[in-house]
């Protein structure tokens, strides 16, 4: 059984979502250590780390959406199963993905807005 995760079935979206998990996991650390040194966290990086938890599972929508279509558009020419399958992977993962990065912008706004 082969479990290898191929590069492949990452798309455009997947590649933004990548580059906000590093942005959110940035802005957790950096209130992290500004609540540890000042006793505070600034009230704008509390509000990027919400909007991150709102745009990220739009964008993983946008990338479930671009994933499907490139498998209906695989099924449509020769009924490619390997197009087919590499669509529906690309829409799972920016799925997850997308919902990786909502989880914790919103969990590391939660945990650190409570204890400002």
């Amino acid at each position: 059984m082969n479990l290898s995760f191929a590069p492949i079935a990452l798309g455009p979206v997947f590649w933004l979502l990548l580059g906000l998990s590093v942005y959110t996991l940035y802005l957790v650390l950096y209130a992290t250590l500004l609540l540890r040194r000042e006793g505070r966290v600034e009230e704008g990086l509390l509000y990027r780390l919400e909007g991150l938890a709102q745009l990220a599972p739009l964008l993983g929508l946008l990338g479930t959406t671009w994933g499907m279509v490139q498998a209906f558009l695989a099924l449509s020419g020769q009924g490619d199963p390997q197009g087919l399958a590499k669509g529906i992977a690309e829409a799972l993962v920016n799925t997850g993905m997308g919902l990786l990065v909502a989880v914790v912008a919103y969990g590391g706004r939660v945990f650190l807005g409570g204890r400002r």
